[in-house]
């Protein structure tokens, strides 16, 4: 008898020079690369998106004439960390049912200088989500802030994918 093995992720490039990741849930992805396939496990992948988001909205705010922006690690995890929270219990704001702020999160990872946050649901590519943002007066005004110096973005993909974007003063 001939024992299958479990399914696993992988990352492949496929013919037109996308990633294209599955985990055998139905809910595979595709992101833009031209970088060589490699194999990669979920929290790879998830770094990878999120640094991708990243890069687009410094790409946006260089071509607006603002100061790109450094990730930080307290910001990442505290995005990370309201994404899940997100789809866990299954809320879409930037106070939690518990009434803790974005602030008070940043803080609570460790952050001092926390400065605005953006959320989004649903958009499968970090393309998309930068393109919704765009698109909100109130979350490209917090993209393109000239104040800004740092940030951190986490995406949950439980029921989303589940985008949250904070930024930092230092």
């Amino acid at each position: 008898m001939t024992k299958v093995p479990p399914p696993r992720r992988f990352h492949e490039l496929n013919e037109d020079d996308d990633y294209f990741v599955g985990g055998g849930s139905g809910r595979d992805a595709l992101t833009r690369s031209a970088r060589p396939a490699v194999s990669i496990g979920p929290d790879t992948y998830r770094t990878h998106l999120e640094d991708t988001v990243v890069r687009l909205t410094n790409q946006v705010r260089v071509k607006a004439g603002v100061p790109p922006l450094e990730i930080n690690e307290l910001l990442r995890q505290a995005a990370r960390s309201h994404s899940a929270d997100m789809a866990r219990r299954r809320f879409f704001s930037h106070n939690d049912p518990d009434g803790v702020t974005p602030f008070e999160r940043m803080w609570a990872h460790g952050y001092a200088e926390p400065a605005a946050e953006n959320l989004a649901h649903g958009q499968r590519q970090p393309q998309q989500v930068i393109h919704a943002w765009l698109n909100s007066p109130g979350h490209r005004a917090n993209l393109l802030h000239p104040d800004f110096a740092t940030i951190g973005v986490g995406v949950h993909f439980d029921s989303g994918p589940w985008w949250t974007q904070n930024f930092g003063y230092e």
